[in-house]
């Protein structure tokens, strides 16, 4: 302790205690970010088949969270397209067999809230990122799926999120623009059918 006070009383920087896991991943919420657009890159396992996918989509923070995505694979060699929607506690869902959303009432889904992480969570580490230095941090989702959080330090907004499948595929959310205006709507009511 004298040996700290010294340091500090001498003009030698002392490091900050680094953040718990849960304040890491709290972040993005108690920053000033509304929206965030990102990419998507990964494969999924679908009946027992590996697919690459391909895709974009948005999460909003403020004034309520909210999230899309779409993204593309290819099976069988046609590409198809599939589509989520969380909104107001509603997952609305679009897939090629499907002329119309699917609506189910949901207490998870593709939103910020899902990245707060509900079990398992330990911070990592700091990581240099091309987006800047990052808080590293991994837990688990509501849905039990591991994923691996890097926050910005400077302003507390999300660069990546790394999410582990059941099948131990990867799902990679790789966050490009900020506080862009994304809105995100439900489909029309003529376009969906209740799940």
């Amino acid at each position: 302790m004298t040996a700290g006070l010294l340091a500090a009383s001498c003009g030698i920087p002392t490091p900050a205690a680094a953040p718990s896991a849960k304040e890491v991943l709290a972040k993005p919420q108690q920053s000033n970010l509304k929206d965030a657009h990102f990419k998507v890159t990964g494969k999924i396992t679908d009946n027992g088949v590996t697919v690459e996918l391909i895709g974009d989509g948005a999460l909003v923070y403020k004034p309520k969270p909210q999230g899309r995505f779409k993204f593309q694979t290819t099976v069988g060699g046609e590409t198809i397209t599939i589509e989520e929607i969380s909104l107001d506690g509603t997952n609305y869902g679009l897939t090629p067999g499907n002329p119309k959303w699917v609506a189910t009432k949901s207490t998870s889904g593709i939103d910020p809230t899902a990245f707060r992480g509900a079990s398992d969570q330990k911070y990592v580490g700091e990581e240099n990122l091309p987006q800047g230095k990052a808080w590293h941090a991994t837990a688990k989702d509501r849905d039990g799926n591991a994923f691996d959080a890097y926050i910005r330090e400077s302003d507390g907004y999300p660069i990546k999120y790394v999410e582990t499948q059941s099948g131990g595929q990867n799902i990679t959310l790789t966050f490009d623009r900020y506080n862009a205006g994304e809105t995100i709507t439900a489909p029309s009511p003529d376009q969906i059918q209740q799940g």
